[in-house]
């Protein structure tokens, strides 16, 4: 049985997730991924105001997995 000293580590490209939209559906597709499993909460950027990203009163959140 091979010791994790003879493991090949393989390098990931990562992958920048943004989620704009209104301040509600923004939360809620944070929580739907979190449920599915893809990604916990905590590991999305505080929502910010989306500026020029989206409409009049949108944030946008960042996940870099």
């Amino acid at each position: 049985m091979a010791d994790n000293s003879d493991r090949v580590q393989v390098s990931r490209e990562k992958i920048k997730h943004l989620l704009v939209g209104s301040p509600n559906v923004v939360k809620g597709t944070i929580q739907l991924l979190h449920t599915t499993g893809y990604a916990e909460v905590g590991f999305w950027s505080k929502p910010v105001k989306a500026g020029n990203l989206g409409e009049s009163g949108d944030v946008v959140s960042v996940l870099i997995r």
